[in-house]
Order: structure tokens, then sequence, then C-alpha cells
């Protein structure tokens, strides 16, 4: 049934963004940073870009036991230098353009400039990001963090909403992993207005959608 719906390439040209209509006009109600995070985390969250990435892997100090990993999260490049780098200018406006194209085809007001800012965004919180050669050290990379430890490390985040939201309310522990770019990133959410946010996610789900569309 599955393939048979993806292939079905007539009905999804029919249909064209109606689908991902319903995330569009959830993420619209929202009115603070600490809805967008439940948002994420809720609601939006097959689509949805997440600035934390969590995941379920077994414990790389008892891997008898599974655990919660978090990882940093946030960009829509492949990683920092992206955004960083003077040799990526050429991909950075090509992937503004591309944002600002993807907000036009869900019919988002002011995509040339909420693009701008989405990039801008991205670009504060790559400021923060661990290189792929740092990410890759299993000893820097576990962390092991409380809930309230957590909190007292990124303050900027509205935590305890967000993973009730996500169901992991009740996990005692988070592996995470680039630890020291959780603070800068939760500043950039805590700091960014709640508009720009809310395009980022409005596009994060027409560009995380889009193979399945018309």
């Amino acid at each position: 049934a599955m393939y048979r719906t993806f292939m079905d390439a007539e009905t999804a040209e029919k249909l064209d963004a109606k689908p991902i209509q319903p995330y569009l006009a959830s993420l619209a109600k929202v009115a603070n940073h600490e809805q967008l995070a439940k948002w994420i985390a809720g609601p939006g969250r097959a689509f949805s870009r997440t600035p934390f990435g969590v995941a379920v892997y077994d414990d790389a100090k008892d891997p008898d036991r599974y655990a919660a990993y978090m990882s940093q999260g946030g960009l829509g490049l492949p990683d920092r230098d992206y955004y960083l780098r003077d040799n990526f200018k050429a991909q950075r406006e090509r992937y503004q353009q591309y944002v600002a194209d993807m907000l036009k085809l869900v019919d988002y007001p002011d995509a040339e400039k909420h693009a701008a800012d989405i990039v801008a965004m991205e670009t504060k919180i790559a400021e923060g990001h661990w290189t792929r050669a740092e990410s890759r050290d299993r000893d820097k990379t576990y962390n092991p963090m409380t809930i309230a430890e957590l909190e007292k490390f990124a303050p900027d985040y509205p935590w305890r909403a967000a993973l009730d939201e996500a169901g992991m309310g009740k996990v005692e522990k988070i592996v995470v992993r680039q630890n020291t770019a959780l603070p800068k990133t939760a500043s950039v959410f805590a700091s960014t207005p709640i508009e720009t946010l809310k395009a980022w996610q409005a596009f994060a789900v027409a560009d995380n959608a889009a193979a399945v569309l018309s």
C-alpha cells in the first residue's frame, strides 16, 4: 500500500501541497517559544527541523543498556563549514534562494525576507557547532546529564516542555554528544523572533515533505 501510494504521481500532482496543510495550520497557531519547542517535539515531529537531534542507541559505556542521546542540530546545510567558510559562499546563496522558493511553494508570506533571516539564524547556530572531526571523538561526545543538569547547562530552551511532548518526560539521563554546542543553540533559539522561527519550521515542513509531494 505504501509503495502504490508513493508511485501514484497523478494524485500527488493533484494534491500539491494540501497534505502538509494541517502541519502548517497548527504551526500558524504557535504564539511563543515554548509552544514552538512543544510543536517541534509533538505535532510537527514528522517534518520539523529540531534544534537538537534526539535518538536512542545502545549506551557506549554500558552496551547492555539503551540510552537517549542528544546531538547538535538545526542546520539545513550539511555542516558548520558551509556557513562559515568563504569557499562555500555560492552554496549559501543558492541555499537561501532555495529556502525562499520552498516557502513560496506553500504560499508563505515575505518568503525572501524570511529566507535571509533563516540563513542568518542558522549561521549563528553553526558558530557553536563542532566540526565533523570533533564529532567523531567517542570520549568527548559522551557527556551524560540528568534533565536538571541539562536545564542548568543550557537554560535558554524549555527542555521539560519539549521532552514531555516527545514522550520522553520520564527519561532520567541523556548522553549529550556535542555538549558545548547546546548553550549556543539554545541561546540563538531564545533570542530569535518567533516569526522567524515559525518561518524556519514552515520551510522545514516543505523541505522534508517535498520528496513525497507534487
